[in-house]
């Protein structure tokens, strides 16, 4: 299967799992761990049970260890789509070490492999996807977990609704951000949408872009924009939602009149949709089909990801 056509198919993974749910407060604090394209399921999870008024910390971890503080009593969903993910894997480890309960969402892999050897939790994924294109059937299976069940079903009859209108905005993207630097600004409610935005552009479309976020870049980024040759060989999108605290919003507000000033025009995207989910998972639909029509522009297949093989085959030196 190619991408267009896992692109095509994305409202479909949206379903719901038959799994045993978790009430997040029942523990001491969670933690998501992956990387990549599972490690984006994490961002997305903490922002949705963060807003559904969790009151346990949540983390979202990519790397090899946990923080000292986490300790029995927490939970860790460890993601990795493939299951081999040595950083999750990692992870995971020093989670059943330290007593914690492990629940492990994968296709398969090694993953599985210690699900099954220490009697984990494990939620299985349709296999023989790229990663970063099996977005939906991980998110699904960790909202199901989590017993975020209607709101799939609310994201797939939209995603499915509004594929149309996303595919003819994202070629007007494409073509206006080719040849330039795509950065992506966020806002606390899209910021990990933002941060989706800048990997499937740089996997997709082997394209370099950067994320920043407000307010923290009223702080320090936007003074960068006073260099010319750096600031023209980017254009500037950004992601905000109507959720956002009134200062951030003004502040949306505030960076598109600086832009205008110095005669640049920005994209200023908020997704559509009646709640939060629908609203972050159509700009996250949105990019895929940005990061596409990028990569057919450039004259690239999006699948090849031939830097990230070329690391992986110097750490199994």
């Amino acid at each position: 299967m190619k991408a267009q056509e896992w692109i095509e198919r994305l409202p479909e993974q949206f379903v719901v799992y038959e799994i045993t749910t978790i009430s997040p407060n029942d523990y001491r604090g969670i933690v998501f761990t992956g990387m990549g394209g599972s490690g984006i399921v994490g961002d997305v999870l903490k922002l949705f049970l963060e807003k559904d008024g969790v009151r346990v910390p949540v983390l979202s971890l990519r790397g090899y260890e946990l923080p000292p503080y986490v300790r029995e009593g927490w939970l860790l969903v460890a993601i990795s789509y493939s299951g081999n993910t040595e950083e999750t894997l990692s992870v995971a480890d020093e989670g059943i070490k330290r007593g914690l309960k492990v629940v492990c969402v994968s296709s398969g892999g090694k993953l599985r492999e210690v699900a099954q050897r220490e009697g984990l939790d494990f939620v299985e994924v349709p296999s023989n996807y790229a990663p970063r294109y099996a977005f939906g059937f991980m998110l699904s299976a960790v909202m199901s977990l989590f017993g975020k069940k209607d709101p799939i079903e609310r994201i797939r009859k939209h995603l499915e609704e509004s594929k149309g209108e996303i595919k003819e905005t994202a070629y007007r993207i494409a073509q206006v951000v080719q040849n330039y630097i795509p950065i992506v600004y966020g806002t606390p409610l899209t910021e990990p949408i933002a941060f989706r935005w800048k990997t499937q552009v740089n996997e997709n479309s082997k394209t370099l872009c950067y994320t920043a976020t407000l307010p923290e870049l009223h702080h320090n980024e936007v003074v960068g924009l006073d260099n010319p040759i750096t600031r023209n060989l980017c254009h500037f999108i950004i992601l905000w939602d109507p959720e956002d605290h009134p200062r951030v919003k003004r502040r949306v507000q505030i960076t598109e009149e600086l832009f205008k000033e110095l005669g640049l025009a920005p994209i200023v995207l908020q997704g559509k949709g009646d709640t939060l989910e629908e609203r972050l998972l159509y700009l996250a639909y949105l990019e895929d089909w940005v990061s596409f029509y990028l990569a057919e522009f450039y004259g690239y297949d999006p699948l090849p990801v031939k830097v990230i093989d070329r690391i992986k085959e110097a750490l199994n030196e």
